[in-house]
């Protein structure tokens, strides 16, 4: 199954802005490319706060194509969220999720977030691609992309320009350089 990681980031490396959640400082070409790629995947998996922020979004566009996977330390409380084979809880390991999204026949799975679920799949060589939507934003704070030891190395396979100030960044990772 092929793994890649997407996220949109400031110039300084945040995926949110101070102390708010969700990515409101993306711009409208980000969004028109992230609903575009998304196509393109059968499962796609998020943490718990990814998941609220984007709640409504998200239970407004279930579908039976695409397989959403939300891991959290209490999936009870999701319980009537919860759609199997299109809105999951799981309180798994993250290479309990992937197996049984292997498993289950998926070949596709976008990892949406946060900063703990890129880091780790980063950190495990769980992460085959970084799709990266580079905004021309400084905030200062916020929450980092990626977080703890980690030393992961990439090579870049694509640059685009989404408009003329924001990029879209593609890079494949080297597997075998985390640690």
């Amino acid at each position: 199954m092929e793994i890649i990681g997407i996220a949109a980031i400031s110039l300084d490396g945040f995926i949110t802005r101070h102390e708010e959640e969700g990515t409101g400082f993306t711009s409208p070409e980000d969004g028109a490319f992230f609903r575009h790629a998304l196509g393109s995947f059968d499962c796609a998996l998020m943490g718990r706060r990814t998941y609220e922020v984007s709640r409504a979004h998200i239970l407004a566009s279930l579908s039976s194509g695409r397989l959403r996977v939300v891991r959290t330390h209490t999936p009870e409380a999701f319980a009537v969220d919860a759609q199997a084979g299109q809105l999951e809880f799981t309180s798994a390991s993250l290479g309990q999720i992937l197996a049984d999204l292997a498993a289950r026949g998926k070949q596709r799975c976008a990892v949406l977030g946060g900063t703990s679920l890129y880091s780790e799949c980063l950190q495990r060589d769980q992460m085959d691609e970084l799709w990266l939507t580079l905004e021309p934003l400084g905030f200062g704070s916020g929450k980092p992309l990626l977080k703890g030891r980690l030393q992961a190395q990439f090579q870049l396979k694509r640059v685009q320009a989404l408009s003329p100030n924001t990029l879209l960044l593609q890079y494949r990772c080297l597997r075998g350089v985390s640690r």
